[in-house]
C-alpha cells in the first residue's frame, strides 16, 4: 500500500531483490544497494516474485543535511538508488550492530545507536558524493543507471557503450564480470521485474504492459516473461 511518513527512511538490502514506488515510479533494488527515501515522498514495497529480499530499514527523525530541506537525505533530481557493493561489509555491520543496540537496550544504547547512525550517514553521503562525481562510479554502475532510466525504449549494446565512451566488447567483457550478466540480459531482467509490478499492481492489458517496458510486440514479450518465469503473463497476474 502506497504510503508517506515524516521520517528519513534508509533501506539497505542485504539479499535478493525487490520493487518500490516512489512518487509513481518503479525502482528495482538488489542485494547490496541502499535506498534512500526522503520525508513525505508517497512508496510501497513489493518483493520480486521467487526472489525474497532481506534487508534493514532505518528510520531517522530531523535529519537536516546542509543544502538540502529537512528530512532529506539526498535530492530530488537524485537517484534513490545507491549501490553499496564494495561497501556492503562495513555497511552491514554498522547497520548489525545499530540492531544489537536496539535489541539489547543496555546502558548507554541510545547513545551507541545515535553514533554509529551518525557514522552510517557520513559513509552514505560520501559514496553519494563520490559517485556523482564520478571518482568511484563503474562503467557497470553507470550502464545500470542509464538502462533503469531508459529501459521501455529500444537500448541496443552499441548505444549502452557510447554512454561510457568504451567499444561494444569492453563493455560487455567488464560487465559480465562485474555484474554477472550481460548488459542486455540486465536490461531485459529489469523489464520483467518492472513488466512484473505493474501485473499485479495495475489494470493495464498486457499488451499496455508489453509496450511500457520496451516491447512494442506483445506475443514476443509473451514468449520472454514465460522463459524469465516459468509462467504467461496472464497466469503470472492469476496466480500471484
Amino acid at each position: 500500500m502506497l504510503h508517506q511518513h515524516e521520517y528519513t527512511e534508509i533501506l539497505f538490502i542485504q539479499d535478493g531483490q525487490g520493487n518500490f514506488t516512489l512518487n509513481g515510479k518503479i525502482v528495482n533494488v538488489n542485494r547490496g544497494d541502499l535506498l534512500l527515501i526522503n520525508s513525505n515522498i508517497e512508496h510501497e514495497t513489493a518483493s520480486s516474485i521467487g526472489s525474497r529480499f532481506k534487508g534493514f530499514s532505518l528510520s531517522v527523525s530531523a535529519l537536516h543535511l546542509s543544502g538540502l530541506p529537512k528530512g532529506y537525505i539526498i535530492a530530488d533530481n537524485e537517484s534513490p538508488i545507491l549501490s553499496a557493493q564494495g561497501n556492503h561489509i562495513t555497511i552491514n555491520k554498522y547497520i548489525e550492530d545499530i540492531y544489537e543496540e536496539y535489541t539489547n537496550s543496555d546502558l548507554g544504547s541510545q547513545e551507541i545507536i545515535s553514533s554509529l547512525l551518525t557514522t552510517l550517514i557520513i559513509k552514505i553521503l560520501r559514496t553519494l558524493y563520490s559517485t556523482k562525481s564520478g571518482a568511484n562510479a563503474s562503467i557497470s554502475e553507470k550502464v545500470k543507471k542509464y538502462i533503469t532510466e531508459n529501459y521501455n525504449r529500444d537500448i541496443s549494446l552499441n548505444e549502452l557503450a557510447n554512454v561510457v565512451y568504451v567499444n561494444p566488447y569492453h563493455l560487455a567483457h567488464t560487465f559480465k564480470n562485474e555484474v554477472g550478466i550481460s548488459p542486455i540480459q540486465f536490461l531485459i531482467t529489469h523489464r520483467i521485474e518492472v513488466a512484473k509490478t505493474m501485473l499485479l499492481h495495475s489494470d493495464l492489458t498486457i499488451r499496455e504492459i508489453a509496450s511500457k517496458v520496451g516491447y512494442p510486440n506483445a506475443n514476443y514479450f509473451n514468449l520472454l516473461f514465460k522463459k524469465f518465469t516459468g509462467y504467461s503473463p496472464g497466469k503470472f497476474r492469476k496466480n500471484f
